[in-house]
C-alpha cells in the first residue's frame, strides 16, 4: 500500500472507561499497515503509560475541551488520509476491520463508509442477520437513513476520507450533525449492511443514539415556493378520483353521495389508464342517472403511466400514484378535491373545497389513528410533528401553484429515489415531501372509520367518512366482527349503496331463504354478508329457531331485514329463490350479481355455484378449483351430478332457481331438503354449474 494512505484513528475518552485498555488494542492490533491513533483524554490514565512508546499513538490530556471540541481538536492533529471514529468502550470484530472496510470503501469509489453495529449489553452480543448489501446514500434520501439506522447517528464505526473536512464551513453542535454534513459532502456515501463489523458497547452513562430532531430535520424538498397574491378557484367544485376495474366497481356509492349532498355542480374527474369495456359503459350508465355530477374521463397517456411505474418499492400498484399527475392531467382546473375511492360524501363539500389555503399548496387532514397513538409509524417518522401526519386519502390541492412550480417533477424525482424506505407507500412521501407547505384542515374533513373506534362514540356529523384503516372496514367486505362504533357508518354506506342500485338496475328480485343458525354469531354472519352484496334487488325470508332463537336481537340488530313470515307463503313479486341455511353466507361482495348475470344472459331458470367449506370440527376452509367456467347442465341427470359432484349437489342451500320452478316443483314449503332439491332441478329447463366460489357452508360435523 501506498505510505500516504493513512487511516488515523480517534478515541475520544474521559479516561475513565473499564474498556478502554481494550479499546486502544483492537485499533493497534489491525492489520492495516498504514495507521496511527490519536487519543483525546479529559482525564489521565496510568494505562497511557503503556503506549508512550509507541509511535503510531499520540495521546493529548485537554482537561478544558467538551465533547464537540475535543473532536474538533483531534481532527485537527490527524495525518492520514482517511479518518476513523471509534468509541473508549468499543472494539472492532476482528483484526482486518480496517483492511475490510477500507477496501469495500474504496471498491464503492466512494470516501466514506458507515458500518453496522453488533451491539454488546450485559455479557451478551446482540446481531443482526446480514443482508449482504451495500446502500448508496444519497442527497435526497440520507434523511430517511437517519431516522431508520441508529447506527447512521454515531460519531463511532464510521471510515471517510479527510479530503471532506475542506469542504465543511460549520461549527458542529452535536456528532449527529458532524455526520450528517460528512455524509452530505462524500462521494458516493456508502451504508454496509453485509456485516456487523464494529462492536458497539451499550452502558447507562453513553450518550443516547436517539435522533436529534433539531439537527437532523425534515429537510425542505420542496424548496420555495412561488404562490400568487390572489389565488383564483374555479366556479364549479372540482373532484378527482382515479380507478382500475377493480375500483371502479366501487365508485357509485361515493358519487351518489356526492350528488345527494351537494345542491350546487360538481365535476368529477375519473383519472385512469386502462378500463374494460363493461367499466366504461358502468361509468356512462352512472352518469345518466347522477343529477349535480358530472363526469369526466381523464386517460393517462403511455409515457405518463410508465413514468409512474418507475418505482415499485413499495406493494401499491401504480394506480395508487395517478393522483400525482393531477397538474398534468386536469390543465384546465385550478383547483381539485382528490378523493380515495373508499369515501362517502355526508355533507355539502362547499366549505371545504372553499378553504382559504394561504401560502400552501395543499388543505390535508390529520390521520388520526396514526397520530392519536405516541407509538406509531407517524411519530416515528416525524418525531413530535407525528401529531400533524396526514392522511392522503383525501387533499385539496392547489394546481396553479403546482403547475408553477414545476412541483410534479419534483415530486416524482423525489418519489423515485426514496420509495424504498416507506411504510404507507406514497403517503409517506406525501408528508415528508410537503411537510412545510400544507394546511391542517379540521378532521370533520377526512374522518376515518376507525376514529369512532378510538373515541369509542359513533359520529356521522361528518362531510367526508373514509372506511380506511388497519382494521380494513371496507364496505364492500363482510365486516361481521367490526366494533359496534363502525358497524353503524358501514351501514350508511351500503344505504346509499343500495339507493343508487335502485336508480341504476333494477334487475329480478330474489328471495333470500335465510334459516337460523343455533350459534348467533353464525347467523349474524349469514345475513351480514347478504347485506354487503352490491346486488339490492333481493328480500330476505328469516325462519327463526323453533326453540332459543336470537329473533329479538337480530330484529334490534337488522330491522330493515328481519321480516318474519310464519305462514310461508313466497312473495308474489319474486322472481328467483335462493337458500342459506346453518350460518351459511356469501363469501364475495358480488355473489349475487354473478349469479343474476349468468340467469340473465343464459335465460336460465336454475344456478348452481361451487362453494367453500369451513369445517368447525378443525377450523379450516377447504377451497375447491375455482375456474369460473359456466358449464350448460341442461341435460345431465340429477342422480349423475349426485354421483359426480355429490358434495356440491346434495346440498339443500347455494342454489338459484326461478319462481316458476317452485311453482312446477310445488316447493311452497320453505324448508328445503334433499327430495326437495331434487324436485326443483328436474323441474327447470335450462340448468348452469357456474364453477365459481361464490358462497361458505358452515359443516358442523358431528357438533
Amino acid at each position: 500500500m501506498s505510505e500516504k494512505l493513512i487511516i488515523s484513528t480517534i478515541l475520544l475518552t474521559n479516561g475513565q472507561e473499564e474498556r478502554l485498555k481494550s479499546s486502544i488494542d483492537t485499533i493497534i492490533g489491525q492489520d492495516y499497515p498504514n495507521k496511527e491513533l490519536i487519543i483525546v483524554s479529559s482525564t489521565p490514565n496510568d494505562i497511557f503509560g503503556e503506549y508512550q512508546e509507541n509511535s503510531m499513538v499520540r495521546i493529548y490530556i485537554q482537561p478544558e475541551l467538551n465533547h464537540n471540541e475535543a473532536r474538533d481538536f483531534a481532527l485537527e492533529q490527524v495525518s492520514g488520509e482517511y479518518i476513523f471514529f471509534i468509541g473508549p468502550s468499543d472494539t472492532l470484530m476482528n483484526d482486518q476491520v480496517l483492511s475490510t472496510i477500507y477496501e469495500r470503501m474504496e471498491s464503492n469509489n466512494s470516501n466514506f463508509i458507515a458500518n453496522r453495529f453488533i451491539r454488546l449489553r450485559d455479557g451478551l452480543f446482540y446481531m443482526r442477520e446480514s443482508q449482504e448489501k451495500i446502500d448508496i446514500i444519497t442527497k435526497t434520501d440520507y434523511w430517511f437513513y437517519f431516522i431508520k439506522r441508529e447506527e447512521l447517528r454515531s460519531l463511532y464505526g464510521k471510515l471517510f476520507g479527510r479530503e471532506i473536512l475542506g469542504k465543511l464551513n460549520i461549527d458542529a453542535k452535536s456528532d449527529q450533525q458532524f455526520i450528517k454534513y460528512v455524509i452530505l459532502n462524500a462521494t458516493n456515501p456508502i451504508l454496509d449492511r453485509r456485516i456487523e463489523n464494529y462492536i458497539y458497547f451499550e452502558r447507562e452513562d453513553r450518550d443516547s443514539l436517539e435522533l436529534d430532531r433539531v439537527a437532523i430535520s425534515v429537510p425542505k424538498y420542496l424548496g420555495e415556493v412561488r404562490y400568487s397574491d390572489n389565488e383564483e378557484i374555479d366556479e364549479n367544485i372540482n373532484v378527482a378520483i382515479c380507478v382500475d376495474d377493480n375500483y371502479c366497481q366501487h365508485i357509485s356509492p361515493m358519487l351518489y353521495s356526492i350528488d345527494k349532498n351537494n345542491h350546487e355542480k360538481v365535476d368529477v374527474y375519473l383519472i385512469y389508464y386502462k378500463l374494460k369495456p363493461e367499466s366504461l359503459e358502468y361509468i356512462a350508465r352512472l352518469n345518466e342517472v347522477l343529477t349535480n355530477v358530472e363526469i369526466k374521463i381523464r386517460k393517462l397517456k403511455d409515457y405518463q403511466y410508465e413514468r409512474l411505474s418507475l418505482f415499485k418499492e413499495t406493494e401499491l400498484p401504480t394506480e395508487a400514484y395517478f393522483r400525482l399527475l393531477l397538474p398534468e392531467l386536469l390543465p384546465e382546473v385550478k383547483r381539485v378535491l382528490y378523493l380515495d375511492v373508499d369515501m362517502l360524501i355526508l355533507n355539502d363539500l362547499k366549505e371545504l373545497y372553499y378553504s382559504k389555503l394561504g401560502n400552501n399548496v395543499m388543505g390535508v387532514v390529520r390521520d388520526f389513528p396514526f397520530t392519536n397513538d405516541k407509538h406509531s409509524w407517524a411519530y416515528f417518522l416525524l418525531g413530535d410533528a407525528g401529531e400533524r401526519y396526514f392522511n392522503s386519502g383525501m387533499l385539496l390541492l392547489n394546481l396553479e401553484v403546482m403547475r408553477k412550480n414545476n412541483i410534479v417533477e419534483k415530486f416524482i424525482k423525489f418519489i423515485s429515489e426514496t420509495s424504498q424506505h416507506y411504510f404507507l407507500g406514497d403517503q409517506d412521501a406525501f408528508n415528508v415531501f410537503f411537510f412545510y407547505d400544507v394546511k391542517v384542515l379540521g378532521n370533520e374533513n377526512n374522518y376515518i372509520a376507525e376514529n369512532q373506534t378510538i373515541l369509542e362514540k359513533t359520529n356521522l356529523d361528518v362531510t367526508i367518512m373514509h372506511y380506511c384503516g388497519f382494521s380494513d372496514p371496507k364496505p364492500w367486505k363482510l365486516n361481521d366482527s367490526n366494533t359496534v362504533y363502525i358497524i353503524p357508518s358501514i351501514r350508511l354506506y351500503r344505504e346509499y349503496q343500495r339507493e343508487i342500485n335502485k336508480l341504476m338496475v333494477k334487475g329480478p328480485k330474489i328471495l333470500i331463504v335465510v334459516e337460523e343458525a343455533a350459534n348467533f354469531n353464525d347467523t349474524n354472519r349469514a345475513i351480514a354478508s347478504i347485506e354487503y352484496q352490491n346486488y339490492r334487488n333481493y328480500e330476505i325470508f328469516f325462519q327463526p329457531l323453533k326453540e332459543d332463537s336470537n329473533i329479538e336481537k337480530l330484529e334490534e340488530r337488522y330491522p330493515q331485514f328481519i321480516n318474519v313470515q310464519r305462514d310461508n307463503e313466497l312473495r308474489k313479486d319474486t322472481d328467483y329463490l335462493f337458500y342459506l341455511q346453518n350460518g351459511s353466507y356469501f363469501s364475495t361482495w358480488n355473489a349475487l350479481s354473478l349469479l343474476v348475470d349468468v340467469a340473465v344472459e343464459k335465460a336460465a331458470d336454475y344456478v348452481m355455484p361451487s362453494h367453500i367449506i369451513f369445517k368447525v370440527s378443525d377450523g379450516n376452509f377447504y377451497i375447491r378449483n375455482d375456474n369460473d367456467e359456466i358449464i350448460d347442465i341442461s341435460n345431465e341427470k340429477f342422480e349423475k351430478l349426485l354421483v359426480e359432484k355429490y358434495s356440491l349437489f346434495g346440498k339443500n342451500e347455494g342454489f338459484l332457481f326461478s319462481k316458476e320452478v317452485a311453482d312446477r316443483a310445488n316447493a311452497g314449503n320453505i324448508e328445503p331438503g334433499l327430495i326437495r332439491n331434487t324436485k326443483i332441478y328436474n323441474s327447470a329447463f335450462k340448468r348452469y354449474f357456474y364453477d365459481k366460489n361464490l358462497w361458505t357452508e358452515i359443516d358442523f360435523g358431528d357438533k
